[in-house]
């Protein structure tokens, strides 16, 4: 029986339904950590870190849920005929809006490795053909961005160590203002590195009502469409707790966004060995186009 190429990468990153970190990734996590110290924090700084003590909590808490998160919502485009086309390129453009530590940015990074390795094997990429991957990493915690940089700087220096020629790390931006009041910022970025293929805005669409305003939030949005590239997508994660905002908001752009349900390791040094099952709101968008990869092998 032939596999597609969304199989193959589903055994490796989520083998029989559960999601779980790949070794790579799972080291430079620990090793993380080890480095931050460890105190109890308010719920509030756990969520959205603005000291090392709260960015020690949030790793351990919610960094491989908002990963997995990402990698779940994203899995059928970056394995669809469309993304393929666009990789070859050989350049790839990320943003990533209220980024905490580069997690989604991470769950992309990680996941395309694994994307390229498996075509790879199935002779349909060769291994001497390289990605590069520049980011632009937006956040108001300078504790983030510095977290981000080091775990995307760890990561590429691992995976070099492991011969992987697949993809390596181009140019990463910080932005420190908050969007939307950033979007000059990031047109001239993008005039300078090319349009965004994937823009992620992870847990951050209730912080930035809150401090922008809903309406602000929403043309910002629209445009950060303008800006990616014409088979770019863009990814909205938040959790259960805010649907009367999800469904305002998919309402206002005009996009469906739906419940969704994972199940994942944890990784909390609690809880190592645990399963752990959950609903969260995702939308990507546009919809339009995305054709599965139809490869193959035997």
């Amino acid at each position: 029986m032939k596999k597609t190429l969304l199989t193959l990468v589903q055994e490796e990153l989520c083998p029989n339904g559960v999601w779980q970190l790949r070794d790579t990734m799972e080291s430079v996590l620990r090793c993380q950590m080890l480095k931050l110290p460890k105190k109890d924090v308010s719920e509030d700084e756990s969520r959205y870190p603005v000291t090392r003590e709260g960015m020690r909590v949030f790793l351990d808490t919610f960094f491989a849920r908002h990963y997995f998160q990402t990698q779940n919502s994203l899995i059928d485009y970056m394995t669809s005929v469309e993304f393929l086309r666009r990789l070859v390129s050989g350049k790839l453009q990320i943003l990533d809006v209220g980024c905490g530590p580069s997690v989604a940015s991470l769950a992309i990074t990680d996941m395309l490795d694994s994307i390229l390795r498996n075509l790879v094997e199935m002779d349909e990429w060769s291994k001497n053909k390289t990605v590069k991957i520049n980011y632009v990493l937006n956040d108001t915690s300078s504790i983030c961005l510095g977290t981000g940089q080091d775990i995307l700087t760890d990561y590429f220096r691992r995976i070099k160590r492991y011969n992987s020629g697949g993809i390596f790390q181009g140019h990463t931006v910080t932005i420190q203002k908050a969007f939307p009041n950033n979007i000059s910022q990031l047109r001239r970025i993008n005039l300078n590195i090319g349009r965004y293929d994937i823009a992620t805005f992870s847990y951050v669409i209730v912080p930035l009502i809150e401090k922008g305003g809903f309406a602000e939030l929403v043309k910002g949005l629209f445009n950060i469409q303008r800006l990616c590239s014409d088979s770019g997508r863009i990814l909205i994660l938040q959790d259960k707790f805010q649907e009367q905002v999800i469904k305002k908001l998919s309402k206002a752009i005009g996009i469906p966004i739906h419940r969704e349900e994972l199940k994942q390791y944890t990784y909390s040094s609690k809880n190592e060995n645990e399963t752990y099952a959950y609903s969260y709101f995702a939308g990507v968008y546009p919809l339009s186009g995305v054709t599965v990869a139809q490869t193959a092998v035997a």
